[in-house]
């Protein structure tokens, strides 16, 4: 009996050694100064996902998984401007709306009834990401967006910022951006003026994606920063950084091919029969008089506008991209992208859903132009650099990090959360592994990572 107690107390002893270590070495900052780090930059920076910034977000944000590291290393306090409990805050420009604006709570997945086209339920059900509260409360939103908190914060990631709003006076004013103005130390401060305040001994810079995301997801490529702008701005910020001789990381812009809200709907997603196909193609050629005659059972590609064509629209190529944001109702029950069930007309999808081959490669040219000045910018300034471009390109077919399966999907991929843009929590953590591995091997540091596993995913119903 005892023999065979010894044996177990033997076996569960090499069981635990055979269990995988992580980071088995002593914590050594080697000579970095961690004490005070700032994280500087936007939505990413601040823990938004889900298309709301919400506190368990802020919680999971990169840079306070990152300062929760650096503690073994000297790192100090790491404070954010955390919102209240509850469902979190977005918002959209809407210029019918009395305030100006429109606020929405965060998205979640709820399992939905599938109903047919006229409206009846068909007892089946679908899991799909909704916002928490349908019909939230305007004026409580926008109370929660514009209650001041008391700062300083060691995290200044703003959502919606972009290179020059950092040195933009004012931008944390009324007429400015709320999320910076909510946390902003006065109305004529600076992003980067109330991070230096704070006497950084170690700082994170992740700016620039906004330069050229927000006009994407407005489907154009008219929005995107001047080159000029952005060379004149990006560099002054690493100068004011680097001119008080501290150490610190810097990222650059990811491909938004690499981005799910870009990705999810594909350009053939006209998925039709081979009784509606035949249809389509009678009327293509004998009611429109289009050359369109080449429908058939399975994928088809969509009906898309283009200002550039004689027709005002033209059929979708693999080339074009079809924005998440396109309203599914619309290509599912009135025929958006073919011919509409009402008006028998030809219902191209807008072009505000769609970026258009050329706008893509004007996106994707001026990505590589920030990507250039971002590395020359901190050429020789001992800089750590993490390639944020490569890192989200290497995982669009897929990779194991951890022992789990991540890929670019929407909603199954593990990294990207509801909004199709911003990091899940185990996206983020994944991130902060990244950065710290920047760090260490820049400065020789030992800083230890996490465990990604230990970070959620999607919350499932």
């Amino acid at each position: 009996m005892k023999t065979r107690y010894l044996l177990f107390v033997l076996m569960l002893g090499l069981l635990a050694a055979c269990e995988p270590k992580i980071d088995e070495f002593k914590a050594d900052a080697n000579g970095v100064n961690f004490s005070k780090f700032v994280a500087i930059g936007n939505s990413l920076t601040a823990g938004f996902a889900d298309e709301a910034l919400y506190l368990e977000g802020q919680e999971y944000s990169f840079p306070n998984i990152i300062a929760n590291q650096l503690k073994s290393v000297g790192g100090g306090m790491f404070t954010q401007p955390l919102m209240p409990l509850g469902e979190g805050v977005g918002f959209k420009i809407d210029t019918s709306s009395p305030f100006g604006i429109t606020c929405n709570t965060r998205r979640v997945l709820r399992l939905i009834e599938n109903v047919s086209c006229g409206g009846t339920p068909l007892g089946t059900y679908s899991l799909r990401p909704v916002y928490s509260v349908e019909n939230p409360n305007q004026l409580e939103l926008i109370q929660q967006l514009t209650t001041p908190v008391a700062g300083p914060f060691n995290n200044m990631g703003v959502p919606g910022a972009g290179v020059k709003d950092l040195l933009t006076v004012g931008y944390g004013s009324q007429l400015g951006n709320p999320f910076f103005a909510r946390f902003a130390s006065n109305p004529l401060t600076t992003i980067l003026a109330d991070a230096l305040a704070q006497n950084p001994t170690f700082f994170s810079l992740w700016i620039g994606n906004n330069d050229v995301l927000l006009s994407a997801l407005a489907g154009t490529d008219q929005g995107v920063t001047a080159l000029d702008t952005f060379s004149k701005y990006y560099p002054v910020i690493i100068r004011e950084l680097t001119d008080l001789n501290i150490k610190g990381v810097v990222a650059n812009i990811p491909d938004i091919n690499s981005i799910a809200f870009f990705n999810t709907i594909p350009w053939n997603g006209l998925v039709l029969t081979q009784s509606q196909a035949d249809s389509i193609n009678m009327a293509m050629e004998n009611i429109y008089h289009l050359p369109w005659t080449d429908y058939k059972a399975g994928p088809n590609p969509f009906i898309i506008e283009d200002p550039t064509d004689p027709k005002g629209f033209r059929q979708a190529t693999n080339e074009d991209l079809i924005l998440l944001s396109v309203p599914q109702d619309q290509l599912k029950c009135v025929g958006m992208g073919i011919i509409n069930k009402f008006t028998f007309q030809i219902y191209p999808i807008p072009d505000s859903f769609i970026l258009r081959a050329e706008e893509k490669d004007n996106i994707e040219s001026a990505i590589s132009a920030f990507n250039s000045v971002i590395r020359n910018s901190i050429a020789n300034k001992n800089l750590a650099f993490v390639d944020m471009f490569s890192l989200m390109g290497s995982f669009k077919t897929g990779m194991f990090y951890d022992g789990v399966s991540f890929n670019l999907k929407f909603i199954e991929g593990g990294l990207l959360s509801l909004d199709g843009i911003h990091l899940t929590p185990r996206g983020n953590a994944l991130v902060a592994n990244h950065f710290l591995d920047a760090i260490n091997g820049q400065y020789g540091c030992l800083i230890p990572k996490v465990s990604v596993t230990h970070y959620p995913g999607l919350k499932f119903p």
